[in-house]
């Protein structure tokens, strides 16, 4: 009876991991952060298993059947579409690499945020300008690599993967960006902080020129500082709550 008590469990995450990465993901797409379909979500569920989403739908239609269970290496392991041909892409091993070079890390959430592509082309860690930009101090890389086309070698990949182990968000120059964290939603409102701070740098940049005043960012210390105060009040758990609900109103179908 425990056996079995302990697999309907695990099925029942299996299910909420599955909506949960759709949820993300059209959150990101309701947010105007995602391009056609690109982009891929990835959660580590076992030592060379994770779940992610299948090639081809847009993060603002994506299933629960269009989430795929794979091995590290991008082979499909199990497929619950209802034509049970589902695809991957190239970018299926940048998320597998990223899985071994960090096996304590849960989730990896990759796309081509607008200004984040905009701003990446400078290869500079964006500075920060406001209270929600505190953050992610700290917690910013630029990959330094210029931008050579899809990559599917360990050897290019690798690099990345070991940025991502380290800081919370990283930018991939004229490409786009990956955030990662212990579950869907860390991953998620990194994401969304990350796009607001660099879209906040555009801003500051374009008002500096047409002012001609210098801007002034936020100190380091002072942001550190912010960002364990901010951290102290939860807000991960009713931020994740009103997102779920405004999706709801927009996407009733992913809830029936």
């Amino acid at each position: 009876m425990r056996g079995m008590a302990a697999e309907a469990k695990t099925l029942q995450n299996l299910v909420q991991l599955k909506l949960d990465i759709c949820c993300a993901a059209r959150i990101l797409f309701r947010a105007g952060l995602s391009v056609a379909n690109a982009g891929h979500i990835s959660v580590m569920i076992a030592p060379d298993r994770m779940l992610m989403n299948r090639f081809g739908p847009s993060f603002g239609t994506l299933e629960p059947h269009d989430i795929l269970t794979l091995d590290f290496r991008g082979n499909i392991i199990e497929d619950n579409t209802p034509q049970r041909n589902a695809r991957v892409n190239e970018t299926v091993e940048l998320h597998g690499v990223i899985h071994r070079y960090n096996p304590n890390l849960v989730c990896a959430l990759h796309t081509h945020p607008p200004a984040t592509v905009t701003f990446s082309a400078f290869r500079k860690v964006p500075e920060i300008y406001d209270q929600e930009s505190c953050l992610l101090a700290g917690d910013v890389a630029v990959i330094e690599e210029d931008y050579e086309g899809l990559a599917s070698e360990e050897a290019r990949l690798r690099s990345t993967a070991e940025a991502v182990g380290k800081q919370r968000a990283v930018i991939l120059p004229n490409h786009g960006a990956i955030t990662s964290g212990p579950n869907v939603q860390i991953a998620l409102f990194a994401m969304l902080l990350l796009e607001g701070m660099i879209a906040r740098n555009l801003s500051v940049a374009v008002a500096a020129r047409a002012t001609g005043f210098t801007p002034t960012p936020i100190k380091m210390e002072h942001a550190m500082a912010a960002k364990m105060g901010i951290a102290k009040m939860n807000a991960l758990e009713p931020l994740w709550a009103d997102q779920l609900r405004r999706l709801k109103q927009t996407d009733p179908e992913l809830f029936v």
